[in-house]
């Protein structure tokens, strides 16, 4: 999974499935259409509406980001999380909202580095189930870092301190800060003091 040549609008994700903890591929395609979105993948409940909330946040942080918000009206979204098992939960919010600034913004993020977290129409990064069975995942896909909700990290205790070796965990609150840290913080105006 993490040597897999890193791509605009492609992220790798943490989720748990019936089956387990997975490393999952989240792929955002970029079409010109009229501000469709569309998600394909297994994907049910809440993880559908992880894809809708991740649209939203991105299209109200355009301008923050460098984004045209025009651009949003004139494309359709299209969000593909590959595998057989499927996929209901809202932990795969973050990666979905990473995967599409990272489309946008043609800037490529880096496949050793996981998502996990759901998404609040404010901002804020919830809290997930799971942490310790998918930073397990992240290990054996060959991830090395992972941003998790801060409220979700203390589950790491449970891990043997030899297998966190190597492994940086990123508490997240706010899609704002992650944000600014993998593409940047954004450009003051010269009127803005």
């Amino acid at each position: 999974m993490a040597r897999q040549k890193d791509n605009p609008g492609m992220v790798t994700a943490l989720a748990l499935t019936p089956s387990g903890a997975i490393t999952a591929r989240v792929e955002c395609l970029l079409l010109s259409g009229r501000g469709r979105l569309i998600l394909t993948g297994n994907l049910k409940g809440e993880a559908k509406d992880s894809g809708q909330v991740a649209l939203s946040l991105a299209i109200s942080r355009a301008k923050r980001l460098g984004i045209d918000p025009a651009e949003f009206q004139r494309t359709d979204v299209h969000f593909h999380i590959p595998g057989a098992p499927t996929k209901d939960g809202p932990s795969a919010g973050l990666a979905m909202l990473v995967a599409l600034v990272s489309a946008m913004t043609r800037k490529p993020v880096d496949p050793g580095i996981a998502f996990t977290g759901e998404l609040s129409l404010s901002g804020k990064i919830l809290g997930v189930g799971g942490i310790s069975e998918k930073v397990i995942a992240a290990l054996q896909g060959g991830v090395t870092s992972v941003y998790a909700p801060t409220e979700s990290i203390s589950e790491m205790k449970k891990l043997p301190k030899k297998s966190q070796k190597g492994f940086k965990m990123i508490p997240a609150d706010s899609i704002d800060s992650v944000l600014d840290l993998l593409f940047g913080k954004p450009k003051k105006s010269p009127s803005s003091r």
